[in-house]
């Protein structure tokens, strides 16, 4: 099997995504050759990246050594490096399985040209698989066109509890890029709230981004002291973080279903999140933590100032959501489930 999608120098959810399950005992089911056609840096580095990858494609696919192409797909020009790659396997009558990331997919869709439209269409159609990663996905995906769609969440380790005395109180910890669309100054603005009321509220962004505006954004409100940003960090560091947590918050505008908030589950932690993307086919209010409204700080503070109010009844929560992400999104229930999809177009009827 080819396994197409970004590389280990590329950030974000993807990319650790596919590291997970090229980590799994897919690797034992299956024998997975992973090629990059994206890493970070500048254009020039992003062209000669995907330019390597796809005549990396198309080498493994003319020595008819390929079986199954499993190409991971989101917004734009990551759509349109896989169009390539697609349409390579679709001409050396190779079977493809497209999974599709991230919320930018429908965003850029409805934004783009009448021929991008027809082409994302195309692909979809072309693949003899879509993999969605939860059900309101799928559908935003047929919305597009009929296509042979699955879901299937993005998977998680679930790690050992935090060790005791872990946790530090009032400590809010958010994953992902800053910027608007993640909510990091909505959340900045949440904090100065949150010590406007005399609460003792602190926070850890973690990602790569706006750093400069979320600090200025910090700085204006007062809370700079409150508010400690990191740059990218390993796993061993993301799992020390979310164990230090008392609150996991991700007021994003949109979302597909953050590895963030799995990771963040999987730490026992409540959550206080934007009902958007996928987000809701996973987590349930209050049962997981709190839903709130994109761009409402306001609202915001009070989710965050219920949750650290009452450590016991959030840490209730916190049980909750990572039983509820260890039955559903655990590595192991995702590699079955991708097994046994993958085997079903191998024999020629795909299982969704």
């Amino acid at each position: 099997m080819l396994v197409v999608g970004p590389g280990p120098q590329s950030a974000g959810g993807v990319w650790a995504v596919e590291k997970t399950l090229l980590h799994s005992t897919l690797a034992r089911d299956f024998s997975l050759r992973h090629i990059a056609t994206h890493r970070d840096g500048g254009g020039r580095t992003k062209l000669l990246a995907a330019a390597q990858g796809i005549a990396g494609v198309a080498r493994e696919l003319a020595r008819r050594r390929v079986d199954l192409l499993w190409v991971h797909v989101s917004a734009d020009f990551s759509f349109r490096r896989k169009t390539a790659v697609v349409t390579l396997g679709r001409l050396a009558r190779v079977p493809v399985v497209l999974h599709v990331h991230g919320s930018d997919v429908e965003v850029w869709y409805q934004g783009a040209s009448r021929a991008e439209r027809a082409m994302v269409r195309a692909v979809l159609r072309a693949a003899d698989l879509v993999i969605a990663l939860t059900p309101t996905w799928e559908q935003r995906l047929q919305a597009m066109t009929t296509c042979t769609t699955t879901a299937i969440m993005n998977p998680v380790a679930i790690p050992p509890p935090a060790p005791e005395g872990a946790r530090v109180p009032g400590r809010i910890v958010s994953l992902g890029r800053l910027g608007e669309r993640k909510g990091s100054k909505v959340l900045v603005a949440a904090v100065a709230l949150l010590a406007g009321r005399g609460l003792d509220a602190s926070l850890v962004l973690a990602g790569d981004g706006d750093r400069e505006g979320v600090e200025a954004e910090a700085r204006r409100l007062g809370v700079a002291d409150r508010v400690e940003i990191r740059s990218w960090i390993g796993p061993d560091e993301v799992a020390e973080l979310l164990d230090s947590a008392s609150v996991f918050a991700l007021p994003s505008r949109e979302e597909g279903l953050p590895v963030a908030l799995l990771e963040a589950m999987a730490h026992a932690l409540p959550v206080v999140i934007t009902p958007v993307g996928g987000i809701p086919d996973l987590v349930r209010d209050p049962d997981h933590g709190r839903f709130v409204a994109p761009d409402d700080p306001e609202g915001l503070a009070d989710a965050l100032a219920v949750l650290l109010a009452d450590p016991a009844a959030a840490r209730e929560t916190g049980a909750a959501a990572r039983a509820e992400v260890e039955g559903r999104c655990a590595v192991p229930i995702v590699v079955d489930r991708l097994t046994d999809s993958f085997n079903g177009i191998l024999e020629g009827s795909p299982r969704v």
